[in-house]
């Protein structure tokens, strides 16, 4: 048993790693053009997967969402709003593209109208927790200037997703090591007191570290106190890991261990849970900086 969880891990890292440097390469090159198109098409994809393995949650409730015009939907949510920040003076689109999305699912419902309440409440959610939050991450990485202060959207969205994974890494590997007291049993049996405290540490130690090296080499367009980074990262080391254990909640009621079946990856769910919940809070954050 302990050999097949060290393979698993190896393989986990092995698969991290690569992912890890597939993003590094778009945070690098975002600028380009044709490489931005690359990376929304990307999102867009993990939009969609994304959303097609939360359906699969909902049917395993027995639930009958919609699958295609979720996925549809979720696909076209991320392309709008890469659109309105590129090519489109139009920053309502990805609003618009959402109330066209729900009128789809009404309209869907109209020739079948058993358990339509359920289904439509289905659908319409899986947009909002999956394709409206991998949308924003967009928009962590090409921020509109705000009151003429320019922000650099790579260091951004380096510290996203940087400090929102340290805190999975820290809580995972010192829960462990050393975790005891359990959290939340109900919902992911092997995470601790300890592995949150540890997590929630990793969190702010990376926002702190992060705010340092960009202070060093962007300081004009990295604008982020020593203050703000404290609460900052401290906020997302929590909410970090609210968006794990939402997951998992989602996981448990539907009975099952991971959201798909991705080598060494489980799924596009299990990848993204932290940061479906972390990134509106760092996109909001930038807008009001």
């Amino acid at each position: 048993m302990k050999i097949q969880k060290m393979a698993d891990l190896n393989r986990r890292l092995v698969v991290s790693s690569i992912i890890g440097l597939v993003v590094i390469f778009f945070i690098v090159f975002s600028q380009n053009l044709l490489v931005s198109i690359l990376l929304a098409l990307c999102v867009a994809a993990l939009s969609c997967i994304g959303v097609w393995e939360y359906a699969q949650l909902a049917i395993a409730k027995g639930v009958q969402p919609a699958v295609k015009l979720m996925v549809i939907a979720a696909g076209l949510v991320v392309v709008a709003f890469f659109a309105s920040l590129h090519f489109v003076d139009f920053p309502q689109l990805p609003i618009f593209v959402l109330a066209v999305a729900i009128v789809a699912f009404f309209l869907n419902r109209f020739k079948d109208t058993q358990d339509s309440l359920v289904n439509i409440a289905v659908e319409f959610f899986g947009i909002s927790y999956v394709a409206v939050p991998l949308s924003l991450m967009l928009g962590v990485l090409y921020p509109v200037t705000h009151q003429g202060m320019a922000q650099e959207g790579r260091w951004w969205l380096l510290y996203l997703i940087t400090v929102t994974k340290m805190t999975d890494v820290g809580a995972y590997f010192i829960g462990r090591l050393f975790g005891k007291r359990k959290l939340s049993p109900m919902l992911s049996p092997k995470k601790t007191i300890e592995g949150a405290v540890a997590g929630f540490i990793c969190a702010i130690l990376t926002s702190l570290l992060i705010r340092s090296l960009g202070q060093s080499l962007s300081p004009e367009q990295f604008h982020l106190t020593l203050f703000e980074a404290l609460w900052l990262g401290a906020l997302l080391g929590i909410f970090s890991q609210i968006g794990d254990l939402a997951e998992s909640l989602l996981k448990r009621d539907a009975v099952v261990k991971d959201s798909n079946h991705l080598p060494g990856l489980g799924g596009v769910l299990d990848m993204v849970d932290s940061l479906l919940i972390t990134t509106p809070i760092v996109y909001f954050f930038i807008k009001l900086h």
